[in-house]
């Protein structure tokens, strides 16, 4: 293997491709990249459960692969100044030398035959998105997945596609997030549950304003990404089994309340209150005819509140939240006013954007002594 390209254009790369490797992996072949010298540079990754598939035109003189530390690769190309790299495999040593400039690198490659093979991809009956808006409809429900590993179901995001619409759904049991956007799609209903991390490696791509294919299989999904039209990156993941909430019967039809404030003078206030908060030490929101107040009382340090008007005038409400869940729902929405939607302090209230009726957050309320 020998090959010529720019430090620039191989550090995007092999950042990119580096998202499937889990760093506490115990399996050490993973921690690698294979590094494949053909008609052009492939490079792929891979966790077992996620795979990346990176290709970019380069400078082929002899075709070959290897498996080279990703950590280390990347720390010796941020180290380069930007200038020609030649890269090259030593048969003999089975060692890479990587050269730039004066600076001269010989790396230990790791075992090809360990390595785990690309998962085999079809492309048949894709489904074609923006890639901003994409990353849109995950950045709005990303926040809502669980942590938990015990519920493996929660830590993915829910892809429904039905009549022409595509809805994400997150939840980690005490907040709800819903988002819904048209989708010009032909073929049966679908309805998956993709991993959280395998979105967040979408979202932290730098292509913008490209199209993207989506091909759904048995148990995979694959995700198709075009830079400047002919650089295709492809990310591969097992989807998650277990069945995923019955979303749609915890969304009320009509709620008691409907409080319109201020997006941004309610989030100024709730953060400005949490500021004195330690171990998600709850807020409590206490509503009342023409104003609300953010209130906030620590034993150990002590207390904080803050009104603002509100259009409201009927019975006094008290209603206690996690400060934290409250701000993520209230960061969700667009446009200048948000809509709280409340039937009684203890059931769950609805937050929506004014602007957007197909974006919904769904907060379960702290019940205290």
């Amino acid at each position: 293997m020998k090959f010529q390209t720019t430090r620039g254009e191989l550090l995007e790369l092999i950042l990119f491709s580096s998202k499937a490797i889990n760093p506490k992996t115990a399996t050490f072949i993973l921690n690698g990249v294979l590094l494949e010298a053909d008609k052009e540079l492939n490079i792929f990754s891979t966790d077992l459960e996620t795979s990346i598939k990176s290709s970019m035109s380069v400078k082929v003189e002899e075709k070959g692969k290897a498996v080279v530390p990703a950590k280390i690769l990347i720390n010796i190309l941020k180290s380069l100044k930007e200038s020609k790299i030649n890269i090259e495999l030593n048969k003999e040593t089975n060692q890479i030398q990587i050269t730039s400039e004066n600076a001269r690198f010989n790396l230990n490659t790791l075992s090809l035959e360990e390595y785990p093979a690309f998962p085999e991809t079809k492309t048949q009956n894709p489904i074609k998105l923006n890639l901003d808006e994409f990353r849109t409809l995950i950045s709005k429900t990303q926040r809502a997945v669980s942590q938990d590993e015990s519920r493996v179901i929660l830590t993915g995001i829910l892809m429904e596609i039905e009549e022409g619409s595509l809805t994400m759904v997150a939840t980690d049991s005490y907040r709800l997030a819903i988002i819904k956007s048209n989708l010009k799609t032909e073929g049966k209903e679908v309805k998956i549950v993709v991993p959280s991390k395998v979105l967040d490696s979408i979202i932290k791509t730098d292509f913008k304003k490209r199209e993207m294919e989506i091909v759904l299989e048995e148990n995979q999904i694959v995700f198709y990404l075009k830079k400047e039209g002919k650089l295709k990156n492809i990310i591969v993941s097992r989807l998650l089994s277990g069945k995923f909430p019955e979303y749609k019967q915890l969304i009320p039809e009509k709620m008691k309340h409907n409080i319109v404030v201020d997006k941004e003078k309610i989030l100024e206030v709730v953060k400005r209150i949490s500021s004195i908060s330690q171990d998600n030490i709850p807020i409590k929101l206490i509503i009342d005819k023409g104003k609300i107040t953010a209130a906030m009382d620590i034993k150990e340090i002590g207390s904080s509140s803050e009104d603002f008007k509100a259009a409201y005038g009927e019975e006094k409400m008290e209603i206690v939240f996690n400060p934290y869940y409250l701000i993520d729902g209230i960061n969700m929405m667009d446009g200048k006013n948000i809509i709280f939607s409340i039937e009684e302090p203890l059931k769950p209230i609805l937050i929506k954007s004014e602007k957007d009726k197909n974006l919904l957050y769904l907060l379960m309320p702290i019940r205290v002594s």
